[in-house]
């Protein structure tokens, strides 16, 4: 669809959760495109069972690749982006990574525990790291959906709701994070918000 569209597009695989193949992915798309402007951090591997069951390898492996990936990744283009003066990096979050009420607690609550830590751990580092380029004029942002997309993982996990109304659609959470991946980097960094949220805050969708 890119290329029917006129762009370029190509794959590089790697395991994400190894610190080489990050490294290999990073030096094969600056090999093909010679820079980097916008990074998506949106690979996961979840498990959801309660943390304190979990087996080591899969407590180690989420927060890989859901935390330690996301921040090697945007540490190993931000040199190019500072050199620059210009960049975007978008992490996307989940609703997971706040707080559950209770007791007593929703069920997702535990089974999904650490997978909403891995969440709040982004989204801290998203401010964090937003601060600390602002200068460079470099927008460092999270987003998650409102409602449940129905992504392969969601439907194998059975968390996509039987009430449309509880849905969200690829192409909805995909506007809002376009609109996360240009413009100000002064205006529009240091977001943690909804797909949602963002677009009535811009005006584009109504409230």
């Amino acid at each position: 669809m890119i290329e029917e569209d006129g762009g370029r597009a190509f794959t590089v695989v790697a395991d994400l959760a190894r610190p080489a193949d990050r490294a290999s992915l990073v030096e094969a798309v600056l090999g093909r495109l010679g820079r980097v402007d916008i990074l998506v951090n949106n690979a996961a591997v979840t498990f959801f069972e309660p943390v304190s069951r979990m087996a080591e390898s899969r407590l180690e492996l989420m927060l890989e690749v859901q935390v330690r990936a996301p921040l090697d990744l945007a540490r190993r283009v931000l040199p190019g982006m500072r050199g620059r003066q210009r960049g975007w990096i978008l992490n996307i979050s989940s609703l997971a990574a706040r707080h559950p009420e209770g007791p007593p607690y929703p069920g997702w609550a535990a089974a999904g525990g650490l997978y909403g830590a891995c969440k709040a751990a982004l989204e801290r580092l998203t401010t964090g790291l937003a601060a600390e380029v602002i200068d460079d004029r470099i927008a460092v942002n999270a987003l998650s959906p409102a409602g449940v997309v129905a992504t392969p993982n969601a439907l194998l996990n059975g968390l996509v709701p039987e009430d449309p109304a509880g849905l969200e659609s690829e192409e909805h959470f995909a506007s809002a994070a376009y609109m996360l991946c240009g413009g100000s980097s002064s205006f529009l960094t240091g977001h943690v918000t909804t797909s949602t949220a963002l677009l009535r805050y811009l005006g584009l969708e109504e409230g």
